[in-house]
């Protein structure tokens, strides 16, 4: 197998990976503030750590996935005020929302789930960790971490401590003793959910929380923090200061990943801002209800995970397209897998030659192909471009029925490739029946159509063609087909599903 090389944001360069512990890996990565429902740019950097985790298993590492969630914030705490509900209840409500997205976004479980309100001892600990060590210095109730009293501030980011002043994304605050000195504890105002401290009532500041809960689940030092690009400053540079400064060990983790933003863009492709007062977020859930969730991974894996993802009105649609010719690949193999196996992959490539020989060697070929895209920074793009090739080439070799009988093995062996696109992307590992049902009731959904009515067209076509009223059978058939429906005329009957390109 090639050697697995990432992009570190740490050290700005392609590295090969090299965990601490041979064999096993320590991944954090940032979570949702959980106030609202997640949204599609939300879900760019799960999909992308599902994958990465996926893969690390899929070469044999033994992986300790920690993604937390932020159930205590000023926004929340908003939120809640605004509804009339408690703080802790509302975050847990969304948690459970989030929870249910992700599954059926078809995102494996992290192993460890942390939630702040659950690990405020560890938080104060680690906040009086860094006043003792003169790193922190208390203000009316208030904990403030002193960025000049930590010479590598500024690693990550490659900001400079002399040019923060008050601004964007710098807290203005008159008893601060720098203007990048951040918030490590919040003395609580009147009314505020809160917990007793060393310095009064209140509540951990924003960074602090992903240090002490990365330290008490992986560990001083781990070997990958993961986030989203708008993370790299101020959060995850503070967490580097706060963590590093409290242990007095570095790094606090040895690989920084970061994934692109998503970004709504128009029909002609300009920038659109994503807003409630707008109208136009986008939910999870939302699309979820009119798409398989292969299609929407489908959307965040076709381009390399660290750049922009465009999202305009089209893509879901391309998505969607792109998904069905997978399946429609995989249909093939599963039948002609389904008739007694005859001959071998190799023999059965080697006498029928042409479409066959071609595919047989993209199906023995795939796993290392597939695995060496993998190993390059993840690139998933290059590794559905390889399984979008193998659906080609089986629709050509499908097109040999003649051959069918004989092809089992050879079948087999492409479906393997199939399984393996399934287990690391996420896209192509189901069954073909199974993906087909799900995909018309949601195309059907879309477009407002009765099932019950298009199996009595289908049944009344049945019947024209048993009565052999051609003139009906064709009228029904061109009904059928103006409503997106596909009829697939065998022996045994007549199937249909519901046509991509229609809806």
């Amino acid at each position: 197998m090639s050697e697995l090389h990432l992009y570190n944001t740490l050290a700005r360069s392609d590295e090969a990976f090299e965990p601490l512990q041979p064999g096993k890996v320590r991944i954090y990565v940032c979570g949702m503030t959980v106030y609202d429902y997640c949204h599609i740019g939300h879900a760019r950097a799960m999909v992308t750590f599902d994958v990465v985790t996926r893969w690390l298993r899929e070469r044999g590492y033994q992986v300790t996935y920690v993604r937390n969630h932020t159930d205590v914030d000023d926004k929340i705490i908003q939120r809640a005020a605004e509804l009339g509900e408690d703080p802790l209840a509302l975050s847990a409500r969304f948690i459970a929302a989030l929870d249910e997205d992700l599954d059926r976004l078809g995102l494996l479980r992290p192993d460890i789930e942390p939630k702040v309100s659950e690990h405020l001892p560890a938080i104060v600990a680690m906040v009086q960790q860094l006043v003792d060590k003169g790193h922190a210095y208390a203000v009316e109730g208030d904990v403030w971490f002193s960025v000049e009293s930590f010479s590598s501030y500024g690693q990550l980011s490659g900001k400079k401590i002399d040019d923060l002043r008050a601004g964007e994304r710098i807290a203005v605050d008159g008893r601060k003793r720098h203007p990048g000195d951040f918030a490590l504890w919040k003395a609580a105002k009147e009314g505020e959910v809160s917990w007793e401290s060393p310095w009064g009532p209140g509540r951990p500041g924003w960074h602090i929380e992903c240090s002490a809960m990365s330290a008490q689940h992986l560990g001083e030092t781990f070997d990958i923090h993961g986030g989203g690009i708008d993370l790299v400053f101020p959060h995850h540079e503070n967490e580097i200061a706060q963590s590093e400064c409290a242990s007095g060990k570095q790094p606090m983790a040895r690989y920084w990943m970061h994934n692109g933003h998503l970004t709504l863009v128009d029909e002609s492709g300009e920038p659109v801002k994503m807003s409630k007062s707008l109208g136009n977020v986008i939910r999870i859930r939302d699309l979820l209800d009119e798409a398989p969730a292969e299609a929407l991974r489908l959307v965040y894996l076709d381009s390399q995970y660290r750049k922009p993802l465009p999202f305009g009105p089209s893509r879901i649609q391309e998505a969607l397209a792109g998904v069905e010719r997978v399946y429609l690949a995989r249909q093939v193999l599963e039948a002609i897998a389904a008739n007694p196996l005859a001959a071998s992959a190799e023999q059965v490539a080697a006498e029928l030659q042409g479409d066959a020989q071609d595919l047989y060697e993209q199906a023995v070929s795939f796993p290392s192909r597939f695995a060496e895209a993998m190993d390059d920074d993840f690139g998933t793009a290059q590794a559905l471009g390889m399984l979008f090739d193998l659906a080609r080439v089986v629709n050509r070799f499908g097109n040999h029925k003649k051959w069918w009988a004989r092809s089992a093995g050879l079948a087999s062996l492409a479906l393997q490739c199939f399984r393996l696109s399934g287990r690391v992307l996420g896209i192509g590992g189901r069954d073909s029946a199974e993906f087909f049902d799900e995909l018309t009731e949601k195309l059907l959904r879309r477009q407002g159509l009765d099932r019950a009515e298009i199996e009595a067209r289908v049944a009344a076509r049945q019947q024209a063609r048993a009565d052999r009223d051609w003139a009906r059978a064709d009228q029904l058939r061109d009904e059928l087909d103006q409503l997106g429906v596909v009829l697939m005329d065998s022996a045994e009957g007549t199937a249909w599903r519901m046509r991509v390109a229609a809806s």
